[in-house]
């Protein structure tokens, strides 16, 4: 419903296959390289109340955030999968979250096999989703049963299956969303979080373990919690203030 509204809105046109979220990106005031460990950024525009901003890999003082790629350290855990008691809120089924469906355990059993070292285990789960998922913009409500199916989708269906079969196996996973950084602007994204030494950031979109610092994280949670991100657009500016080496 909400996108046929917006089709209708004389402000702007779209079709399914297009990019939705091109017309709310923010440009960004500097280049960045292509590879990010460390971001300095100054958020300005809006109210950062009730955001999910600061926490693991990300730092807020006032309107200045820090964001680090996870070291090496937060990937590695002695615990090994599945976890007996970590974490269960994230570990469970949910309705578009079908972690107890035939075709998604079979899935998850065949890539993880015998491994129990969950940062073997978000890896693989990481890298076949990105191999496996062809991009594709969709409208609806991410099913990641669906989305085994019809091996398409966009970052919200690539995060919304990966998010089951980690979860399917016992390895915690949730979802993160805010903005990411793709040659010169900030677009609205999804990615998952998976539980390991701490939450740690991964993207099977852009294929990347662990997700580079250019992920700027203000929400936690499903569509419930995403709907938050629409008081940023239009509002929010972004100053990058220093990259890698630069940032202190």
């Amino acid at each position: 419903m909400a996108f046929e509204n917006w089709k209708a809105d004389s402000r702007g046109s779209v079709n399914e296959d297009s990019d939705i979220l091109e017309t709310t990106a923010i440009a960004a005031d500097k280049q960045m390289a292509s590879r990010i460990d460390a971001l300095k950024v100054r958020l300005t525009g809006v109210s950062l109340d009730g955001f999910d901003i600061a926490g693991q890999q990300q730092t807020l003082s006032g309107d200045t955030l820090i964001i680090r790629r996870a070291p090496e350290n937060a990937l590695a855990i002695a615990d090994k999968l599945p976890y007996p008691t970590r974490d269960l809120e994230n570990s469970r089924a949910e309705p578009m979250l079908q972690t107890q469906d035939p075709a998604i355990i079979r899935l998850a059993q065949r890539l993880v096999g015998s491994e129990h070292d969950a940062r073997v285990v978000a890896e693989r789960l990481n890298r076949w989703v990105y191999d496996s998922i062809g991009d594709r913009i969709t409208v609806g409500v991410p099913n990641a049963l669906q989305v085994l199916r019809s091996r398409t989708g966009d970052c919200n269906e690539h995060t919304q299956l990966f998010v089951a079969l980690a979860r399917s196996v016992g390895l915690p996973a949730r979802i993160a969303s805010g903005l990411a950084y793709v040659d010169g602007k900030f677009y609205y994204h999804a990615w998952p979080e998976v539980l390991l030494r701490d939450w740690v950031a991964v993207d099977p979109t852009f294929g990347q373990f662990p997700a580079d610092a250019a992920h700027l994280r203000f929400v936690v949670g499903g569509l419930g919690r995403q709907t938050e991100l629409l008081r940023l657009m239009g509002n929010l500016r972004i100053d990058v203030l220093a990259t890698n080496a630069g940032v202190r």
